[in-house]
């Protein structure tokens, strides 16, 4: 479960809790870096020692048993390089960042994901109260439905990050919350297996360069403590299991506070006046500190069946123009639209997020909320189509955490 947005920015949330990492702003692994190849490994940070202790210590496991599985443990070079902040200068692009997403090739991967666990994702959608095709949305943009999950060794990944992360302004909050995840996948390892060559394989497993495991991306601690036995097997496993995935996915957001039937966003007017008033109110912040009442009062909003006071945010998306300037895109963010920013802090993942839900579901967009309608069932083929509800996150939350939202 992954949130970071640019440099690891809230790489806990659903991705499970931890946001997205690379050189563009919360770019979930899906984008390109799953094929990145893994240089020259380095030696074990002399502070794991220490750490190994605590646990033990904390959590009654035999330090020998700790040692023994994380002999050999490297920090890896091409991953600090990952997750450094963008160059100065950089310019965030929610036109491209959108079209990695929202396109054919992913739309018709997740018509064939959707077909083919059909029945319990309807079951999980009826269990949670989110829809079906923001479930399917999520794995689709983490990892195209498991064509792309990651290879390095988790173990490595979160040592790397939490006892060598690069000399960022975050640099000891980052290492902090790195620890954790690590501490949680030990915890979470042991819990499952206590033989030794088992919990050494369990903690070596394959995940993302930020450390997020499976098809939906959550970071160990988001397994802990929202991966759900979709498939009632008696174990988790997010990396083969879809039911397990598709249980998890529903399951986070649930937690996090998914509101049923209310809409992810709303498109608003488009005047120049109107443009300008959205300006002034979008402060970048995941925190809904308008109501809807107030943005109809001041000519966002025409019209809308949800009640006044249902918290909002106006949400920017920007891109470079042609001329050397920067177009904005705004809507109206509402309470799913931040519970998917639980998943992946970032304004363009869950806005993505939405807008591929949205071509799922072969919904056309509006500018207006109306009543909740029934969503058809996805068909063979569909045609994307634009705009009008909830992408991440992750993620990922073991605990997606933190940071910018764009």
């Amino acid at each position: 479960m992954m949130t970071l947005t640019l440099g690891l920015t809230a790489l806990i949330s659903g991705c499970s809790t931890l946001p997205s990492t690379s050189t563009d702003p919360a770019s979930p692994m899906s984008s390109s870096t799953s094929s990145i190849e893994i240089i020259e490994a380095e030696k074990t940070p002399d502070s794991l020692a220490p750490f190994l202790e605590k646990v033990s210590k904390d959590h009654q496991i035999p330090l020998n048993s700790l040692q023994k599985a994380f002999e050999g443990t490297k920090t890896i070079p091409s991953i600090k390089k990952l997750v450094m902040p963008p160059p100065p200068g950089f310019q965030k692009n929610w036109k491209v960042y959108r079209s990695r997403f929202v396109e054919p090739r992913r739309l018709a991967a997740g018509q064939k994901f959707w077909k083919e666990h059909r029945t319990f994702i309807e079951k999980t959608a009826k269990e949670t109260g989110v829809p079906a095709e923001i479930i399917v949305a999520i794995i689709g943009v983490e990892t195209i439905y498991g064509r792309h999950m990651g290879n390095f060794s988790v173990k490595d990944t979160l040592t790397t990050l939490g006892f060598d992360y690069p000399d960022t302004p975050n640099k000891v909050a980052r290492e902090t919350l790195f620890k954790n995840q690590l501490e949680d996948l030990i915890l979470l390892c042991w819990s499952e297996d206590k033989k030794e060559r088992a919990f050494q394989n369990c903690l070596n497993q394959k995940g993302s360069y930020a450390g997020a495991i499976g098809l939906p991306q959550f970071m160990p601690g988001s397994i802990r403590r929202f991966a759900t036995d979709g498939d009632r097997d008696g174990k988790i496993d997010l990396r083969n299991s879809p039911e397990d995935a598709i249980a998890s996915v529903g399951q986070f957001l649930k937690m996090h506070g998914w509101v049923k039937d209310e809409p992810i966003y709303l498109n608003i007017q488009t005047d120049s006046e109107t443009m300008v008033t959205a300006k002034n109110l979008a402060d970048g912040e995941p925190k809904a500190k308008l109501q809807v009442g107030q943005l109809v009062k001041n000519g966002l909003l025409k019209e809308t069946d949800l009640p006044s006071n249902t918290p909002s945010l106006i949400v920017d998306l920007p891109s470079p123009n042609s001329s050397g300037g920067t177009d904005v895109h705004y809507v109206i963010g509402l309470r799913n639209f931040l519970v998917i920013c639980d998943y992946n802090r970032s304004f363009f993942y869950a806005q993505s997020v939405a807008e591929f839900a949205e071509a799922l579901a072969g919904e056309k967009p509006t500018s207006v909320a109306k009543k909740p309608v029934k969503k058809t069932k996805p068909q063979a083929k569909t045609s994307p189509k634009k705009k009008n509800g909830s992408e991440a996150s992750s993620a990922k939350t073991a605990s997606k955490k933190t940071t910018s939202t764009n």
